[in-house]
This record gives structure tokens, C-alpha cells and sequence, in this order.
């Protein structure tokens, strides 16, 4: 293909959701499928002008030629069924062409350069037919999806990924002058820089987006979807499914198995490569990250429609392991994955939402995350308290108030001390009994105590906010004030700011006070 003939096929791929009629979309439809078939032994006339195509030219083609037929089959029900079996064809040329490639064996002094750069074409183009099929999955019906599942996970067998890896090892390695293999050496080169290393990983990450769609689609629509993460839609319970509500009728026990099965074979694959994950770059680590975040949410969605197909008991444990983890915690996509998906345990098993309620304060103040994971985490312990007793929210806001007393630094007690003893706020609940654990807390340097010092001011503004209760919301402000003097100014920076926010939600008497320490601050 040359330069030309590529510009104006991507033109024509990202102007088919503007067609208006039937027969324009049925005259474009015919003249993109030959070049689907083809994408994954596409090759390309030599230009400068193909280097600026992003990611490359091979993984762009299958993006954007499978994007354009699945809006165009979906606008037209007329192509439907011609752009459905011309997809299917090309996923069976790729499945052909995977079952022959054989990765050299361990006496092969010199790999095939030809065969791998054969290898790494097949393998960049079903990413770009991932990605784009993840983006609109609902084109399928549910047994088309599961069938697709099904198919990609033959496809992305152990000798095909062994047979990836290879390949790209033997063109990153190679000392050859051929054009092509140069070219295949940049790419590498490339994605690397952008954070997605060619390998098995990144294609594994693109499978688990289509299963993270397929199993969403259980649970809710598209056009949510399209808006909104299926966690958050979850917890806003903004049209998704509810426990306890009729199952969807495409939640079958076959389909369920069969997502279940290949969510816990991803987190046993991570787990069985754990320590090569830990030696990897941090672009690796990233993909494994998501990969295991694409995992649970995909379980957390099977175990929504059916706890007897995914057992609750065997995501808590994922869970509280990742929690555990201060490397995986690190990462903020499968952090806030990880927080979230807590919380909606909480929905389907409510009997863990008293230790869901000590875990997340805990990680708030041990773990130091930076700002937008404690948001999340904020949001998650509130969605959580919500299931509780009133006593149990009061109980959470001491806790996290009582890290900003002097001498927290040795330890934090989950109950009521001498600094919140009968005034301010906790006039408003004055029957009220603490009880709990204790959060011990062990502070290194001064950069770290205001971390977490910040952190606990934004938790206890974040709780308060989300459980939009305005004695909840008077009692986080005046624990907050009570604060001011106790640490140092960066603290009571935060609190001020924080309990400002906190006075726009509260009433009138705890708008006046804020006034009154402005003033006299």
C-alpha cells in the first residue's frame, strides 16, 4: 500500500459515522472490507510519510478499517450481517495464521528475521482490532461477544504469545540492513517511548478491554457506557444492575463461565510471572497493572449477575492482596479499580462492609497515595459508611481526625480523646459510643507527614461531602477546626481550605463559626 492509497482509506474510515443515507454507507462498507482481510499481512510501500502515522501503519490500518464497518453496520441494519462475516473471516485468516507460527527453537542459532517480522504484523493488527472492537462490543449481540471471547482466547494461546515475544526479541536484536527490519526496529523503539512495549503483555491488555465490554454489557447499556466507567456507574446506580434485581437474560451460566474463567486465568498468569513483572520496565508493569485491573472489574461484574459462577470470596481475597501491595497500590488506575471495587463488594456482600469501613481509612493514612487515589478512596469509604449504622460514619470521622492530634505520629486510636471530648461537634451526637481498632501510624520525614496529613484533612472532607448529611457534614467541619494550632501551618493550610468547601454544603451556624476563624486567623 502507498502513502496516498493509506491517507485517504484513514480519511474515508473516520468520515463513515457522518454518512446519511444507506446506499453511501453500503458503497463504503464494500470498499473497506478487502481492506480488513488483508491487515494482518499488510505491507507498505517504502515513505518518510509513514512515520508519522500513529502508532504505526499496521496497527492503524486494523483500528480505524474495523472501527469505520462496526459504526457503519450499526447506523445500517442492512450491513449488519455482510460487515459480521467479514470480521469473523479476517479473525479466522488471524487464527490460521497464528495456529502456523511456531516460535525457533532453543538450538536455532539464527532466528528467521522474515518469519518474525510475519509474526509481529499478525500481532500488531489484532491490536488495533482489539481496541477498536472493545469501543464497540455492544455491535455484537451476547452470544457473538462470547463467541469472539471465546475465539480470541484460542488465538492468544501460550505457543502464539511465547511466538510474539520471540519475534520482537529476534527484530530487536537483529544487526540486519533490510528496510523492514529497520523499520520493525523503530516501531519497537516507538511504542516503547509512548508506554506500550510490544510484546505479549500489551496484547494481552487489548483481550481483557474486550472482556472488561463484554461483561459491562451484562450489567448495563452502551450509551452509559460510552460516558461513564462501568465502576462508577455502578456506584452511582445510574441504569446498571442492582443485586437482588431480575438477572439479565444474557447473563447465562455458559457466558458467565466462560468470562469468569478467563478473568481468574489472567490473575493466575500475573501471578505466575510475578517476579519477571517486578524486574520488568515500568511500561511493562503498567500494562500488567492493567491487565489485572481489567480482571477484577470483569469478575466483579460476573459475581454482580451470579456469586455462585464467581465467588465473592475469591475477588475479597484479589482485593485485600492488591491492597496489601504498596507497589501495586502505586499504580493509580488499579488503585482506584481496587478501592472501587471494594466498596461494590460491599453491595453484593454486606456483611463485609464493617471491614471494608477499617480497611480503606487504614490505607488512607498508611499508604500515602497521592491526592486523586485518596479522592477515590474518599468516595469509596463513604459509598461503604452509607450501609452502616449513623455511629459507624461518626466512628470512621474521629478516626481519620484523630491522626491530625499531636503525638499521632506513634499511633492513632479509633475512638473519641481528650481534644473532641463534650464540645463542638460532638455535641451533636452526645450518646454516641466509639469503638474499633486502632490504625497505628509510623511517619518517616516531614515531606511524608504532610502527605499524610493532607490526605486525612481530604478524606475527612471527601466522607463528609459524599455523605451530603448536614449534622455529618457539621460534625467533619468542626473536628476539622478543632485541628487548627495542633500540627503546624501546612496542616492547618489544609484544614481551612478543606473546611471552607465543607461550609458551603453545612448550615448557617457552621458557616458563621468558619467566619469567626477567617477572622480571627
Amino acid at each position: 500500500m502507498t502513502i496516498r492509497e493509506f491517507e485517504v482509506l484513514l480519511s474515508l474510515c473516520k468520515a463513515a459515522p457522518a454518512i446519511q443515507t444507506s446506499q453511501s454507507a453500503q458503497k463504503l462498507a464494500h470498499q473497506l472490507i478487502p481492506y480488513i482481510l488483508e491487515a494482518h499481512i499488510q505491507v507498505f510501500v517504502p515513505s518518510p510519510f509513514f512515520r508519522k502515522v500513529e502508532p504505526s501503519p499496521t496497527e492503524a490500518l486494523a483500528f480505524h478499517v474495523t472501527a469505520a464497518l462496526l459504526s457503519l453496520a450499526s447506523q445500517y441494519d442492512n450491513l449488519h450481517e455482510v460487515v459480521s462475516d467479514n470480521i469473523w473471516t479476517f479473525i479466522n485468516a488471524c487464527s490460521h495464521a497464528a495456529d502456523h507460527t511456531v516460535p525457533p527453537h532453543a538450538d536455532d542459532e539464527d532466528p528467521n528475521l522474515e518469519d518474525a517480522i510475519r509474526t509481529a504484523t499478525i500481532a500488531v493488527s489484532l491490536l488495533g482490532f482489539l481496541d477498536a472492537a472493545s469501543a464497540q462490543a455492544d455491535f455484537w449481540k451476547a452470544g457473538g461477544r462470547m463467541a469472539l471471547l471465546q475465539r480470541f482466547r484460542d488465538i492468544l494461546s501460550e505457543s502464539f504469545l511465547i511466538a510474539v515475544e520471540t519475534a520482537f526479541s529476534t527484530i530487536r536484536n537483529s544487526q540486519s540492513s533490510d528496510r523492514h527490519a529497520r523499520e520493525w526496529k523503530r516501531y519497537l523503539r516507538h511504542y516503547s517511548a509512548a508506554g506500550r512495549p510490544l510484546g505479549a503483555i500489551l496484547l494481552q491488555r487489548s483481550y481483557m478491554w474486550l472482556l472488561v465490554a463484554g461483561t459491562s454489557l451484562l450489567v448495563t447499556d452502551a450509551s452509559l457506557l460510552r460516558g461513564t466507567h462501568i465502576l462508577d456507574l455502578l456506584m452511582s446506580g445510574d441504569g446498571a444492575f442492582r443485586p437482588g434485581s431480575p438477572r439479565s437474560p444474557d447473563a447465562d451460566y455458559r457466558s458467565l463461565d466462560l468470562y469468569t474463567t478467563v478473568a481468574v486465568d489472567q490473575m493466575n498468569y500475573l501471578e505466575a510471572g510475578e517476579d519477571y513483572l517486578k524486574l520488568g520496565s515500568a511500561s511493562q508493569q503498567r500494562l500488567a497493572f492493567a491487565v489485572k485491573s481489567a480482571a477484577l472489574i470483569s469478575y466483579l461484574n460476573c459475581s454482580l449477575m451470579n456469586e455462585e459462577v464467581a465467588d465473592i470470596d475469591v475477588l475479597i481475597t484479589w482485593l485485600e492482596e492488591t491492597l496489601a501491595d504498596p507497589l501495586q497500590m502505586a499504580d493509580e488506575n488499579l488503585a482506584a479499580t481496587v478501592l472501587r471495587s471494594i466498596a461494590l463488594v460491599c453491595k453484593i456482600s454486606r456483611g463485609y462492609a464493617a471491614t471494608a469501613s477499617r480497611l480503606l481509612p487504614r490505607f488512607i493514612v498508611q499508604s500515602v497515595p497521592n491526592t486523586r487515589t485518596v479522592a477515590v478512596a474518599s468516595k469509596s469509604l463513604a459509598y461503604v459508611l452509607q450501609m452502616l449504622s449513623h455511629d459507624a460514619v461518626i466512628t470512621t470521622l474521629y478516626t481519620l481526625g484523630n491522626v491530625l492530634s499531636p503525638g499521632s505520629d506513634r499511633s492513632m486510636t479509633n475512638g473519641t480523646n481528650g481534644d473532641l471530648g463534650a464540645d463542638g461537634a460532638n455535641a451533636l451526637y452526645s450518646n454516641r459510643q466509639s469503638t474499633g481498632s486502632s490504625i497505628s501510624l509510623a511517619i518517616t520525614g516531614e515531606e511524608e507527614t504532610a502527605m499524610v496529613y493532607g490526605n486525612v484533612v481530604q478524606a475527612i472532607c471527601g466522607v463528609a461531602a459524599a455523605c451530603n448529611d448536614e449534622k455529618i457534614t457539621a460534625l467533619a467541619q468542626s473536628m476539622l477546626l478543632q485541628k487548627i494550632d495542633k500540627v503546624n501551618s501546612n496542616v492547618d493550610a489544609q484544614i481551612i481550605s478543606g473546611a471552607a468547601a465543607l461550609a458551603l454544603k453545612g448550615g448557617q451556624l457552621e458557616f458563621r463559626s468558619l467566619l469567626k476563624l477567617f477572622s480571627r486567623v
